[in-house]
């Protein structure tokens, strides 16, 4: 199977890290924050990297809708890196959306669940990336890469909403 990125089709990746999940309390009902993730288009509002977004596909978000991002890699002590990535809805229904992203480095299955709490919602982000070219000592430092930044877009998602 093969997946296109930068234009260009590649191969599926065939180096996979490790899952990382996070949580993170929103105040909030779990319909009106699930309704707010699901649009990818507003991504550049709770996710500090990503830059863009446009829906490319026609009609409602559903299970195939495809979007185009501009996102960036901005490390501590590295030249950020801008770069562009398609999205495309692989599961929604009324507690979570699953998304697959593929950009020039990596493919990335995350799924965002939204469950109700006393005050609010507890929203549950995953990540499951495979890297195009092997990662090296990426492998390890992926991971904590990723929770650091997953955590901090759930912490801007919980402003948005007022927390």
């Amino acid at each position: 199977m093969n997946s296109k990125v930068d234009g260009y089709a590649r191969p599926m990746s065939k180096h996979p890290v490790r899952t990382v999940t996070v949580s993170q309390q929103i105040p909030a009902p779990p319909a009106e924050v699930l309704a707010f993730i699901v649009d990818t288009r507003n991504d550049p509002t709770w996710c500090p990297n990503v830059e863009s977004a446009e829906m490319v596909s026609d009609g409602p978000i559903r299970v195939g809708s495809t979007f185009r991002y501009t996102q960036h890699l901005d490390q501590p002590g590295a030249r950020r890196v801008t770069f562009d990535g398609d999205v495309e809805v692989l599961d929604l229904d009324d507690r979570s959306i699953t998304w697959k992203v593929t950009d020039r480095f990596q493919e990335r299955t995350i799924t965002c669940a939204v469950d109700p709490t006393e005050h609010g919602s507890i929203v549950s982000q995953t990540t499951e990336a495979s890297f195009h070219r092997s990662p090296g000592v990426g492998r390890y430092v992926y991971p904590l890469l990723a929770r650091r930044t997953l955590k901090e877009q759930l912490r801007h998602l919980r402003s948005h909403f007022g927390g």
